[in-house]
């Protein structure tokens, strides 16, 4: 589905990215863990073409792109099939809840307002929140904010969707309800990466974890793989780390 090769990133002399490689195949739920600083989001928003790689290639669905040269039409190309959830949510604060899911497909797919509109609602009720359909931005929960960020990654039908620590910005106890939303898409087949903090999501419900630190991938394997037995040293005392913290 997609393969990543070799890609590599700087801010100035800041190495960030170091020659990473990796394969997503249709229904992997990867998790990307690591500590602070060690390139996860960096990651994501250079396969999202948020930010330009210096380097590498991008295989997705079979059409081969060099991550540094890709032309503005191709990015748009691939961005239709990907969608992206934030960490804050990144609403637009003037329009209401069912606007902001509305407004890419009016805009960028060119799609009848009242077409969109069902397209719109129909996802509010998965996430839980067609009750709030007129409510605006503001009027919400940080939690309630993000699933309406998430029925909005889904409205252009993605192949496949970035999440950047969705649930960092949120007290724990929003935590779940948003937490269950991906749980849902996961069982559904939906296709994720997603940058987390959460260790219980990394190791229950996604198919495989990635470790990164230093810019670089450490070690990646099946989540339970991973967490029950640790290849790396570095791997398993970053678990451990976590493991006293609890």
């Amino acid at each position: 589905m997609m393969e990543i090769n070799n890609l590599c990133k700087s801010f100035g002399t800041l190495e960030v990215l170091k020659n990473i490689n990796l394969t997503i195949e249709k229904g992997d739920v990867i998790a990307v863990i690591g500590p602070s600083g060690s390139g996860k989001t960096t990651l994501l928003r250079c396969m999202n073409f948020l930010e330009k790689s210096d380097k590498g290639t991008m295989t997705f669905d079979g059409t081969l792109y060099d991550l540094n040269s890709i032309t503005k039409k191709n990015i748009f190309a691939i961005r239709k099939k990907t969608g992206f959830v934030f960490q804050n949510y990144n609403l637009f604060r003037n329009k209401t809840v069912l606007q902001n899911v509305t407004e890419g497909l009016k805009v960028a797919y060119k799609m009848k307002k009242t077409d969109a509109e069902k397209t719109g609602i129909k996802l509010l009720e998965k996430v839980g929140m067609s009750d709030k359909l007129n409510s605006y931005p503001h009027q919400l929960s940080g939690g309630q904010q993000q699933r309406v960020a998430i029925a909005r990654a889904l409205s252009a039908n993605p192949e496949i969707i970035y999440f950047d620590e969705p649930t960092s910005a949120l007290d724990p106890e929003l935590t779940g309800e948003v937490l269950a939303v991906m749980k849902n898409l996961a069982q559904e087949g939906m296709t994720m990466i997603v940058v987390t903090h959460e260790m219980n999501f990394a190791r229950n419900v996604s198919t495989k974890t990635v470790f990164m630190e230093n810019g670089e991938i450490i070690e990646m394997n099946s989540s339970r793989e991973l967490f029950d037995n640790p290849k790396k040293q570095r791997t398993k005392e970053f678990i451990n780390s976590l493991t006293h913290e609890n």
